[in-house]
């Protein structure tokens, strides 16, 4: 059995709180939005290219509440540490998600084959 968690943070924009989900309706979004270009942005996002560019065309996508355009959400965002910050821990749960998912397949492999070993 494989143990899926939807990650979602709440962010709050001009005294309103947006959800900010990262599940396949956001893919759905994302792909739609950028088309051909979707996976192109995504993997300059993981190679840490552009980084806060690229996460604010994903998170864009990712919110419940409205349908936020990049530069609405750029313009709604402040520039300060506070800011800097929560959108690296953001990029990082996004990240170690992938990695993480990476991990455990390859543990869950490892120890299958101990177990035949035994």
């Amino acid at each position: 059995m494989i143990n899926v968690k939807v990650k979602e943070f709440k962010i709050k924009l001009n005294d309103k709180e947006y959800t900010f989900r990262l599940d396949f309706n956001a893919l759905m979004r994302f792909e739609e939005r950028y088309k051909e270009n979707a996976i192109n942005i995504f993997n300059s996002y993981l190679r840490g290219e552009e980084t806060y560019s690229n996460i604010i065309k994903i998170l864009s996508c990712c919110c419940i509440e409205k349908n936020l355009e990049e530069k609405e959400l750029a313009g709604l965002l402040p520039f300060n540490f506070k800011t800097m910050k929560m959108m690296d821990e953001i990029a990082i749960e996004l990240a170690s998600g992938l990695i993480n998912d990476n991990k455990g397949d390859s543990q869950k492999n490892e120890q299958t084959s101990q177990n035949k070993e035994n």
